[in-house]
């Protein structure tokens, strides 16, 4: 499924933490973070000219929306003014880290209220 969401309903999705230590933490708590990425800077100028070509992907855990891929886009999107984001829930590559909860667990869909 394709759909838009804001990016201030995707700040507040919970996101597997990527630093190794299992906890989970919401979107908004990560984009600092990612800021920090040594091509970050190149992904915003891309965006920026080329508009954010590769959607993010939300799937569902527990009931609970959790942003799987897409935080550098995320981030940069705000940076640019963008509010509104493509979504997907359709798998994508995931890295494969243990404490990555979607390696340790049947995920579902992400199916917005209506």
């Amino acid at each position: 499924m394709l759909g838009t969401i804001t990016v201030t309903d995707v700040l507040a999705m919970w996101t597997p933490d990527d630093d190794g230590t299992g906890d989970c933490y919401t979107v908004a708590d990560t984009l600092d973070y990612k800021r920090q990425n040594p091509d970050y800077a190149d992904l915003v100028e891309e965006i920026r000219k080329d508009g954010i070509t590769v959607p993010i992907f939300i799937r569902t855990l527990d009931g609970r929306p959790w942003l799987a891929d897409g935080h550098h886009r995320v981030a940069a999107a705000i940076d640019l003014g963008i509010d509104m984001l493509i979504w997907t829930d359709i798998p994508l590559d995931v890295e494969p880290h243990r404490f990555n909860p979607m390696m340790q667990r049947q995920w579902g869909p992400y199916r917005p209220a209506a």
